[in-house]
C-alpha cells in the first residue's frame, strides 16, 4: 500500500520553476508546473483552451481592438501600416464608404499602431499618439466609417520658454480713474476675473504697486510680466496709469474693466481703460505638429481626460465637463477646463490614465490617484501612491482593481484602494509565475461569456506567447497559463465575450498574418469547421496551402492531410450533412509539481517514489493521456470510425514507475474535448 494524495484544484495556475522547493507554500498544491494551452477554471480544474476559427488573412503585421457600438453591433478593428479592416460576427466588411476597398485608408503607420492609445465611447473612438495629432474615428453604418484629426474647440495654452517659442510683444493699456475719492475700494477685471478688492489711496506711485500686484495676482496672469506706471494726475480724484504685459504674460488682452466697490464717486466717476500697444504672446498651444501631441486618455466623469504628451510628459488635462473636445479653462468654474502637472523630483512620463472609482495616472516612475469627485479646477491634486512604474501597456480594470505592468515588463500588479490605509496600494499578481511575463505588447479582457463565469485576463509577450490570467477574488483564483501555437501570437483583442488572434505564420514558405476567433466546437487552430458538409472534397483551405493539417467528421478523428490547391480529400464515400473540421493542431500538457506529503520522519520530496495508479476526474472528455499512456475511453463493440463517447468520472492508470519527483503528465494527442476536475495519487517511498 501506498500513501494517497490529491490535487483538487489548480486555481494557483502554473508555477515558477523556482518555486519547485516551496513545498510549504499551500499554492504549491494548488498549482502545476505546466499548465500549457489549457485554461484554469473557476470550479477548480483546468480544460483545453479553445481552438481558433480563420476568419481571413490581414495585410500585414498590425493590431486588434474591440469596437462596441451596442449590445448587437460589435466589430474587431484590424489596423495594419495606414488602413483598417472592419469584421463584424467574423466576416470581413466590404466597400467601405463606397470606396471598393474593404478598408479604411489612414495615417497611422505600424510603430505608431503598436504604441498608440486606443478609447472608445458610443459611436466614436478616439487615438492618441505624441506624435500624431490625435484621431478620431466614427462608425455610421456597417460600412461607413470615417477617420480624421480632432478638431479641438480650444486647446490649452503654455508658455514652453526656449528658442522656438513665439517671442513675446508687450501689451500696454491704459486705465483712467476718474472723480474717485481717495480710500474707495476698488475691483479691476481682466477678462471676466476680478481682482480682490483692494483700496485707492496714498500717493499715485503706491497705487500703481497696488495696481500692479493685483493684476499679478490673477490666475489667468504669469508669475511675472506686470508693470504698472503713473503717466498723469494731479489731484486725488484723477490718476492716469498704464499697464503693460511683457514677457510670459504678453498677450492681446481684452481691456481691463474696474467698479468701485465702496466709497464716494463723483457724478461722471467712472474706470476706463483703453489700449495704446496690442500684444502677442510667448504662449502656445500645448499640442502641436512642433510640440507633440497627446499620449493617452480616458473618459472620466464626463470628461475627456489626457495624460502626457510629447513636450509636457507629466501633465493631465480634463476638458470642459460634457464638452470633449473643449479644453478652455475660462475663469476656472467648476464645468471648465481642468490642467494640473505631477509634483515629483523626477519627471514620471505618463504611460497610462483609466477611469476606475477614481481618476488613476500610471508613469514610468510612480503610481498617482486623484482622490476627489467631482473633479474641478479648484480641488484636483493628483496624489502619488506606489513607485514602481509602469509599462506603456494600457492599464485595465478587473473586479474593482486596476491590472498594470510594472515598467520592466516583468511583473503583474494590481492597483487597489485599501480603506484600513485609506489609500492605493500595488500588489504583484504575478509573483508565482514571473517566468509567463515575457514583456507583453498588449493586453485584452473578458468578463465572463456565456460558456463561463471567468474573468480572463491575456496578455500577448513579445515572444509571440499569451499568457492567460484567471481571477475571481471571491474564490481565491489566481491563475496563469501559457497559450501557444505553431506561429507567433501578434495581438489579441476580446469582441463580444469572444478572443480574437492576429498570429504570424509561415504557410508554404511565405509569411501570413492570420485572423482568427475562439471557436468552442474546434480543438484546432487556424481551423476551419462547417457542420453541413456534403460531398468528399473539403475546400476553403488555401489559408493553409501545403500544410498538414487535422481532420474529424463527425466528431471522430482521420488520418491527417496535406492541403493542396486549398483543399482535401475527406473520405472516399460522398458525405451528407457530416459536421467536419480542419486546422493545424495543439496540446494541451499537464505536469504536476513534484509530489510530496510530510510524514512523521520528515517530507518525502528528496526520497525516491514510485507512483503505483493514478485517479484521473475527467469531464466530457477523451483521449486523455497520462505519463504517455492512453486512457481508454472506446465502448466496446462500438464502431472504431464513431466518435467516442464523452468521458466523465474517474479513470485510473497503474505501475508508472520510480523516480525523484514523482510528478504525473497529462497530454492529450488528439484535437478532442479535455477537462481534468482534479487527480488522485497513491505514492510509495
Amino acid at each position: 500500500m501506498g500513501l494517497w494524495t490529491a490535487q483538487t484544484s489548480f486555481t494557483r495556475g502554473e508555477l515558477d520553476p523556482k518555486l519547485a522547493g516551496r513545498t510549504d507554500l499551500e499554492s504549491y498544491y494548488k498549482g502545476a508546473f505546466e499548465l500549457t494551452n489549457v485554461l484554469s477554471i473557476p470550479q477548480g480544474g483546468a480544460q483545453k483552451r479553445p481552438g481558433m476559427e480563420h476568419l481571413g488573412d490581414a495585410i500585414n503585421d498590425g493590431r486588434l481592438e474591440n469596437f462596441s457600438f451596442n449590445v448587437e453591433q460589435n466589430y474587431l478593428l484590424v489596423f495594419s501600416a495606414l488602413r483598417m479592416e472592419i469584421y463584424k460576427s467574423g466576416v470581413l466588411q466590404t466597400n467601405i464608404n463606397g470606396s471598393g476597398n474593404d478598408y479604411l485608408v489612414t495615417t497611422l503607420t505600424l510603430s505608431q499602431i503598436q504604441t498608440m492609445d486606443y478609447i472608445q465611447s458610443a459611436d466614436t473612438i478616439i487615438i492618441t499618439h505624441e506624435d500624431v495629432e490625435t484621431q478620431i474615428i466614427q462608425r455610421t453604418s456597417d460600412t461607413s466609417w470615417t477617420i480624421a484629426a480632432v478638431t479641438f474647440v480650444n486647446i490649452p495654452q503654455f508658455d514652453f520658454d526656449d528658442g522656438s517659442s513665439p517671442t513675446p510683444v508687450d501689451e500696454v493699456q491704459r486705465i483712467i480713474l476718474l472723480n474717485i475719492e481717495q480710500g474707495a475700494t476698488i475691483r479691476l477685471g481682466l477678462e471676466g476675473i476680478l481682482t480682490e478688492a483692494f483700496s485707492y489711496e496714498g500717493s499715485n506711485s503706491e497705487m500703481a504697486t497696488s495696481i500692479q500686484e493685483q493684476i499679478q495676482a490673477l490666475p489667468n496672469t504669469a508669475a511675472t510680466g506686470v508693470s504698472v506706471v503713473v503717466l498723469g494726475g494731479g489731484s486725488e480724484l484723477n490718476a492716469t496709469f498704464d499697464v503693460t504685459f511683457s514677457g510670459a504674460s504678453a498677450k492681446d488682452w481684452r481691456l481691463l474693466t474696474g467698479l468701485v466697490v465702496q466709497g464716494d464717486v463723483g457724478a461722471d466717476g467712472s474706470i476706463n481703460s483703453s489700449r495704446t500697444a496690442t500684444g502677442t504672446s510667448r504662449k502656445e498651444d500645448t499640442w502641436s505638429s512642433a510640440r507633440g501631441w497627446p499620449r493617452t486618455a480616458t473618459f472620466h466623469e464626463s470628461r475627456l481626460w489626457f495624460g502626457g504628451s510629447k513636450s509636457r510628459p507629466s501633465t493631465v488635462w480634463g476638458s470642459n465637463v460634457n464638452q470633449l473636445f473643449n479644453f478652455d479653462a475660462g475663469r476656472s468654474l467648476d464645468d471648465q477646463a481642468i490642467e494640473a502637472t505631477l509634483s515629483t523630483d523626477q519627471v514620471n512620463a505618463i504611460n497610462g490614465i483609466i477611469s476606475n472609482r477614481t481618476l488613476q495616472v500610471f508613469t514610468s516612475g510612480a503610481e498617482f490617484y486623484v482622490p476627489a469627485s467631482p473633479i474641478t479646477p479648484e480641488n484636483i491634486a493628483v496624489k502619488a501612491q506606489t513607485n514602481l512604474g509602469s509599462k506603456r501597456l494600457r492599464p485595465i480594470v478587473l473586479e474593482g482593481t486596476t491590472i498594470f505592468m510594472q515598467r520592466t515588463g516583468k511583473a503583474l500588479f494590481q492597483f487597489q484602494f485599501i480603506d484600513a490605509f485609506q489609500s492605493n496600494e500595488s500588489r504583484s499578481v504575478s509573483i508565482l509565475a514571473p517566468h509567463l511575463i515575457n514583456d507583453p505588447v498588449q493586453m485584452a479582457i473578458r468578463k465572463g461569456a456565456a460558456t463561463s463565469d471567468a474573468n480572463y485576463l491575456y496578455l500577448v509577450g513579445d515572444d509571440g506567447k499569451l499568457t492567460v490570467f484567471n481571477s475571481n477574488a471571491i474564490e481565491g483564483v489566481q491563475a496563469f497559463t501559457r497559450w501557444e501555437n505553431d506561429g507567433f501570437i501578434v495581438s489579441v483583442s476580446v469582441v463580444d465575450d469572444q478572443v480574437y488572434t492576429l498570429t504570424k505564420r509561415t504557410i508554404n514558405s511565405v509569411i501570413v498574418y492570420h485572423i482568427e476567433r475562439e471557436n468552442l466546437n474546434l480543438f484546432m487552430d487556424s481551423g476551419v469547421y462547417d457542420a453541413s458538409f456534403t460531398g468528399t472534397v473539403f475546400t476553403g483551405l488555401g489559408h493553409l496551402e501545403g500544410e498538414t493539417v487535422e481532420l474529424k467528421i463527425n466528431g471522430a478523428v482521420q488520418s491527417d492531410k496535406v492541403v493542396s490547391s486549398g483543399q482535401i480529400t475527406v473520405s472516399d464515400d460522398s458525405l451528407t450533412n457530416a459536421i467536419v473540421e480542419v486546422g493545424l493542431s495543439f496540446r494541451p500538457r499537464i505536469e504536476t509539481m513534484p509530489w510530496n506529503i510530510n510524514l512523521e520522519n520528515g517530507p518525502t520530496a528528496a526520497q525516491k517514489k514510485r507512483i503505483l495508479r493514478v485517479a484521473v476526474h475527467l469531464f466530457e472528455s477523451n483521449g486523455v493521456e497520462v505519463n504517455g499512456a492512453l486512457l481508454a475511453d472506446k465502448t466496446i463493440g462500438q464502431d472504431q470510425f464513431d466518435s467516442p463517447s464523452p468521458q466523465t468520472g474517474f479513470k485510473r492508470i497503474f505501475g508508472l514507475g520510480w523516480s525523484l519527483e514523482a510528478s504525473v503528465v497529462i497530454t492529450q494527442a488528439t484535437p478532442m474535448p479535455f477537462t481534468i476536475l482534479s487527480l488522485l495519487m497513491e505514492v510509495k517511498t
